[in-house]
């Protein structure tokens, strides 16, 4: 049954409950379109980064200890870890949140999250040395030019 598979949420191991919860990416689209030809063209760009907009909820007479938890989980600086009760755990970062209380609703309080995927700043990615590329390739031409200066060119 799907409720036996459902993981308590937290961030940075605060705890809450879902209300309601979505996941939201796509591709990243360039369109194209140029004077006089009725063909556009879509660029794909890559996946755009991936949202997780969750309305969540503290219940209980003592929910101000849990509250404060999440809020210093939610406004700490970097990345932390998101346990979605469906989805499973990313790296997220908090893009912003909202908390309401209300004298109706005493021992209760809501959230309103944007958790952010928050990928990687590209440094582990592999790039080449250009310029350490020049420089070999200009050392390696300064060198053989050297060689064939002492060739006997008269052959």
């Amino acid at each position: 049954m799907w409720r036996d598979r459902l993981r308590p949420a937290s961030f940075r191991g605060a705890q809450f409950h879902v209300e309601a919860g979505v996941r939201a990416s796509g591709r990243r689209i360039a369109m194209h379109e140029y004077a006089k030809r009725d063909d556009p063209y879509a660029e794909d760009l890559g996946r755009r980064a991936r949202r997780h907009p969750i309305s969540a909820y503290l219940v209980g007479a003592d929910y101000q200890a849990p509250r404060d938890q999440l809020i210093d989980a939610l406004e700490r600086e970097g990345a932390g870890m998101l346990v979605h009760p469906t989805l499973g755990s990313f790296r997220v970062v908090c893009g912003g949140y909202s908390v309401r209380e209300s004298r109706e609703r005493g021992g209760f309080c809501e959230f309103d999250i944007e958790f952010l995927e928050s990928g990687s700043t590209g440094a582990d990615r592999f790039f080449e040395d250009t310029a350490a590329n020049v420089v070999n390739k200009s050392d390696d031409a300064a060198a053989a030019a050297a060689g064939r200066a002492g060739e006997d060119l008269t052959k």
